[in-house]
C-alpha cells in the first residue's frame, strides 16, 4: 500500500457498511472529488461492499471484507474483497450488466457511476470488485 492508499479491514455485516463511506469521505478532499463523484463512490462502494456481507460467507460468523481506497494518476481506485465462497468463474463470463433482475441490480448500479468496474475470482478463492472513478471524467457506465 502505498502513501495514497488507505486500507480499512471490517468484520462482514451490514452495521459496517458505513466505515467504507467515512473512508471515502475523508479521500475526498485529497483526491479532490466534487459532490457528485464522491456520492457515486459511496454509492458503488456501498453495493460492493453489501454484495461481499450477503453473498460470501454462508453464516453470520463470516469472515471479513477488506476495502482499499487509492489516489492515483486523477483517479480513486477502490478493491473491495473477501475471502468468503467466491464467484464461479463461469457466473463471471456469463453476466451481463444489461441484464437487469433484482439478483443483479447492485452490479448494475455499481456499472452505471463508475468509470471502470472488474470483478476477479482469485485462485485461493473470494471476489475482490475493482472499481476506478476519473476525477473530473464523465462517468462511462
Amino acid at each position: 500500500m502505498t502513501a495514497s492508499a488507505i486500507e480499512l479491514v471490517f468484520p462482514a455485516h451490514a452495521r459496517y457498511l458505513s466505515l467504507a463511506r467515512l473512508g471515502l469521505a475523508g479521500v475526498a478532499p485529497v483526491a479532490r472529488l466534487d459532490a457528485t463523484e464522491l456520492a457515486d463512490l459511496k454509492l458503488a462502494v456501498t453495493e460492493a461492499c453489501a454484495n461481499a456481507v450477503r453473498h460470501a460467507y454462508p453464516s453470520d460468523d463470516g469472515g471479513d471484507v477488506r476495502v482499499t481506497i487509492e489516489v492515483a494518476h486523477g483517479a480513486v481506485v477502490v478493491e473491495v474483497a473477501d475471502s468468503g465462497r467466491g464467484i464461479e468463474s463461469d457466473e463471471l463470463a456469463d453476466w451481463d450488466p444489461d441484464d437487469l433482475h433484482e439478483e443483479g441490480m447492485g452490479l448494475a448500479i455499481i456499472r452505471s457511476v463508475m468509470d471502470e468496474v472488474e470483478i476477479a475470482a482469485p485462485i485461493g478463492g473470494g471476489t475482490v470488485v475493482r472499481l476506478v472513478k476519473r476525477v473530473g471524467a464523465p462517468t462511462h457506465g
